[in-house]
């Protein structure tokens, strides 16, 4: 997203912590989004951009206690930025994600209380742009989360809130196919389209998707290790002879 700065210096930082970004120097952005945030401290899109950066940060991060500080620096960043505008749909699709990476470091219970909170931000998100492509994404990984959680999560969540909120692979499916109207070249929605369809039993939609993966040029690192799975996938199928689909989908390899 642009940056909207009154000061000229805020647009440069910007813009050096962006391409940073895009070599995959993550700290450097952070040190140059760093620096914008002292001269215009309630610029949305530079906070937007630090909580996304601390967000990037938590799987380079080893040591636990040090990743699950990444993980709530990217949550203090994206609640400052709905603070900052409360209109913003970003900012509300940044702070779903920003509590999704907090379920990686709490209890049960606290996960069902961010889940909640996660399915909110991201409907909000949509109510305010409802073709952001990423957004349909996120609902659609909550949708397929939710609907495959596990029992102890499901039981738990019976005690304390009287059961989980409706969630189900079909509404998934619904949002990552809305996802793919939005952006078809999006090679995620197609990989993550692929799983639902493999929990639902429909091998042979998910070897479709993992094959339109393959036909999408890779933009970074997570593009890529998707294909490395569209081609295990697709590998795995031909070796387990299931059916004339697999022997298809691998023909086209």
């Amino acid at each position: 997203m642009q940056v909207l700065a009154e000061d000229p210096r805020v647009t440069s930082l910007v813009q050096q912590g962006d391409l940073a970004e895009k070599q995959g120097k993550a700290r450097a952005a952070l040190g140059s989004l760093r620096a914008a945030e002292a001269i215009e401290p309630q610029n949305v899109g530079v906070l937007l951009r630090i909580s996304k950066q601390y967000g990037d940060l938590i799987e380079q991060t080893k040591v636990e206690d040090n990743a699950k500080r990444m993980a709530e620096l990217a949550l203090d960043y994206g609640n400052r930025a709905v603070q900052a505008d409360g209109k913003n749909a970003k900012a509300h699709l940044n702070l779903a994600i920003s509590y999704g990476h907090m379920t990686d470091f709490v209890g049960n219970k606290t996960k069902l209380e961010y889940s909640k909170i996660i399915r909110d931000e991201t409907v909000k998100s949509l109510e305010l742009d409802p073709k952001d492509d990423f957004a349909w994404h996120v609902l659609g990984r909550w949708e397929a989360g939710v609907a495959n959680i596990n029992g102890v999560l499901r039981a738990l969540a019976s005690i304390v809130y009287g059961g989980m909120p409706k969630a189900s692979n079909e509404e998934a499916v619904r949002c990552f196919k809305k996802a793919l109207e939005i952006a078809p070249q999006r090679l995620i929605h197609h990989a993550e389209l692929a799983h639902v369809y493999t929990q639902m039993g429909r091998t042979d939609l998910a070897l479709q998707e993992w094959q339109n993966t393959l036909g999408i040029r890779a933009q970074d690192a997570d593009d890529e290790n998707y294909q490395k799975e569209a081609h295990a996938a697709l590998d795995a199928a031909r070796k387990s002879g299931r059916g004339t689909e697999a022997a298809k989908f691998t023909s086209q390899r």
